[in-house]
């Protein structure tokens, strides 16, 4: 799964999927919140499962966004994010002492 997700996304899969399930959440709860006849097909309480669902969803991967939007595998980190990077730290993770 990382490695496809690391495929489609790049190096930074972690932070675009998180950051695309909390854009689909919430656009999910604001949608029925505002339309409820979008669930109105469903049993009775069903629209109250999936908001809050959908509200858990939204909350929890926006919380995994922000730990991982600048992480250290992210650009200016730790990790090298291309061969030519890698090429001049001879592939090893390195941190940056600049004071």
């Amino acid at each position: 799964m990382k490695t496809m997700l690391s495929k489609i996304f790049g190096p930074n899969w972690r932070s675009s999927s998180s950051g695309i399930a909390t854009v689909v959440a919430v656009s999910t709860a604001i949608a029925i919140h505002s339309d409820p006849s979008l669930v109105a097909f469903l049993p009775d309480n069903a629209e109250v499962y999936i908001l809050g669902i959908a509200k858990l969803i939204a909350v929890v991967s926006g919380v995994i966004f922000a730990l991982t939007v600048k992480d250290a595998a992210v650009t200016g980190g730790t990790v090298a994010q291309t061969s030519e990077a890698k090429d001049r730290t001879n592939g090893e993770n390195i941190w940056i002492n600049y004071n």
